[in-house]
């Protein structure tokens, strides 16, 4: 593997300086990807808090429907995204309080076959929130990111995920285009991703992210999860 493919894209828009070297980890020995949060690429909703001035979260400049990175706070807006699929993740629930009882996780794990994952018998939407997540490679930088679909975007993440299987390759021998859009149904107007294939990844992207592979394919790595939007259909 060249030394090209070994290096490790910086996070956001940042450019390292020529005296700092790539692979000079000093200070940082003992973080270990377990330890480490991974930023997600996420979609701006009405109720986002980085729309929200009065909030920590909140993103100068960031419009609903943008794409961003809730860890470095990038904004992408609405244009294309080339992502390659490191690893797809099996999917998991996780139970929220209630927005008016102040939000936030109050089960970080729920089972698959917990009640709170199903339809009540009325048709009431289940208690957990279904997440389906992958860990991607984002831009010609290769942008290490977390995709973390929910409500609205399983649509998205189930289309992405036949595609991987249909190609019968592994996930990352494959880049895949991502499109922010704004779709309205009875419940409201909400933000999603498109997605198509945009063919096979060159020899250096591919080695480069079986790099990556190899060292996650046995870690779990945590995202920062956003709670379901009122207005998006489960």
């Amino acid at each position: 593997m060249s030394d090209k493919v070994q290096k490790v894209a910086l996070p956001g828009a940042l450019v390292r300086p020529d005296f700092v070297k790539s692979g000079d980890i000093r200070g940082a020995e003992t973080i270990q990807r377990e330890d480490l949060q991974m930023p997600r690429l996420s979609l701006a909703q009405g109720l986002s808090p980085e729309l929200d001035p009065s909030s920590p979260k909140y993103i100068d400049g960031l419009k609903v429907g943008d794409a961003f990175n809730n860890l470095t706070q990038q904004v992408y807006g609405k244009n294309p995204l080339e992502v390659v699929i490191v690893r797809v993740d099996r999917p998991r629930f996780v139970e929220f309080n209630p927005r008016d009882a102040g939000g936030g996780i109050k089960d970080f794990n729920v089972s698959p076959n917990d009640p709170r994952v199903a339809f009540g018998p009325n048709g009431e939407k289940p208690v957990a929130t279904r997440f389906m997540e992958s860990v991607a490679l984002l831009g010609p930088a290769h942008e290490p990111i977390a995709l973390s679909f929910k409500g609205s975007g399983l649509k998205t993440a189930r289309q992405l995920n036949g595609l991987i299987k249909f190609a019968n390759s592994p996930s990352f021998a494959l880049k895949f285009i991502l499109t922010p859009s704004i779709e309205k149904n009875s419940k409201g107007t909400f933000a999603v991703f498109t997605v198509k294939t945009a063919g096979f990844v060159d020899q250096e992207t591919y080695e480069y992210a079986a790099a990556i592979y190899e060292s996650i394919k046995d870690k779990t790595l945590v995202t920062e999860l956003e709670e379901p939007e009122e207005t998006a259909p489960f």
